[in-house]
């Protein structure tokens, strides 16, 4: 059985993060590892996770699926939970089913690099890997179907992607995979909003297309090939950098509709107690990296994206938006004008 390595990162939503333990651990494929990579602002989620895993004592999980989530598995889990300055140092191997590690926030791909760095030097070259959202919830044989794809496919070279519905209405799609389009800078989820009734179950992947970052699964040759996960995308369009990427060593997508994942819609951007949060860091990365990205792989649509990024830019001076236009507008020109401007952050 080959093992997988399934990589988590948790931002302030320990709930979600828990919620999505549970159904993991009651996966019918059992030969995987856990590493949750804590991003939080601050040691609340940490201390929440560290009550969950070794006697349940944080609280009540509250799920819509009662029957994927519940009852909590027995705890103590096997775990281990330290600063990432800890988990990179040394030649540890760690063999606990789930491993916590506090992180310095420096964006969604540098925090899947760590736990990605730790596979490619310790993991055995058959050895698959999860990349998962932490705000979902997985069938139980989720897992199952996405592995036995690779033993069915094993001269080919893939990057998998699940069947995502919404978390609140789980017979609806919210995407089996993305189409981007160059020439604009945009992109959409396919079978977005559509009941699902197996309409896109025989779905192939084009070449335009590309796998919703909710969940991506790969072997662990798509790291020694492809590399890790560009960091200069502190958030957004890191997948789309990452399959890129994969491309030009031969990898190709695929969707594997069985393995289905339920899947909160803007959790990323809606506070515990569901109000919306400030959008404008959000906002500076999506128009930003829209920017890096084409720069980066299409230089010669900048032309035609560039309208669009202006027609943004404008939208926001109307709403009054003035500091994150400037923000905005000066990390642009460091993209454009800059040959490594390196990841941008933006700062209150």
């Amino acid at each position: 059985m080959n093992k997988v390595y399934i990589v988590i990162v948790n931002y302030n939503k320990f709930e979600n993060t828990i919620e999505c333990l549970e159904s993991l651990l009651k996966s019918r494929y059992v030969n995987f590892q856990v590493f949750v990579i804590d991003n939080s602002s601050d040691n609340s989620s940490l201390a929440n996770l560290s009550n969950w895993i070794t006697n349940n004592s944080y609280g009540s999980i509250e799920t819509k699926f009662n029957d994927l989530v519940l009852p909590p598995e027995q705890k103590p889990l096997s775990h281990c939970i330290l600063p990432e300055s800890e988990f990179a140092a040394g030649d540890k191997v760690f063999n606990e089913k789930i491993t916590i590690i506090k992180a310095k926030n420096r964006g969604f791909a540098a925090a899947n690099n760590i736990a990605l760095r730790y596979v490619l030097v310790k993991a055995a070259s058959s050895s698959l890997i999860w990349i998962l959202n932490n705000d979902t919830v997985v069938e139980k044989d989720t897992l199952s179907n996405l592995v036995r794809f690779y033993h069915e496919n094993k001269s080919e070279k893939y990057i998998l992607g699940s069947k995502l519905r919404y978390y609140d209405k789980p017979a609806v799609i919210q995407a089996v995979a993305g189409k981007y389009n160059k020439w604009l800078g945009k992109h959409y989820h396919i079978g977005d909003g559509e009941q699902d009734v197996g309409q896109y179950d025989a779905y192939q992947a084009g070449k335009t297309d590309y796998i919703v970052g909710a969940s991506i699964f790969l072997p662990k040759l798509f790291l020694v090939q492809a590399g890790l996960m560009c960091e200069d995308y502190f958030l957004y369009f890191e997948e789309l950098d990452w399959i890129k990427a994969g491309g030009f060593h031969g990898f190709s997508i695929s969707i594997v509709p069985d393995a289905v994942v339920y899947h909160r819609e803007g959790a990323s951007i809606v506070d515990s107690d569901g109000k919306k949060k400030d959008t404008r860091r959000s906002e500076y990365y999506s128009i930003t990296n829209r920017v890096r990205f084409i720069k980066k792989w299409y230089p010669s649509c900048l032309l035609t994206v560039m309208p669009g990024v202006i027609w943004a830019i404008m939208k926001r001076v109307a709403l009054g938006k003035f500091s994150l236009v400037k923000k905005t507008t000066v990390a642009i020109i460091k993209i454009l004008f800059s040959n490594n401007p390196g990841q941008l952050k933006y700062e209150n």
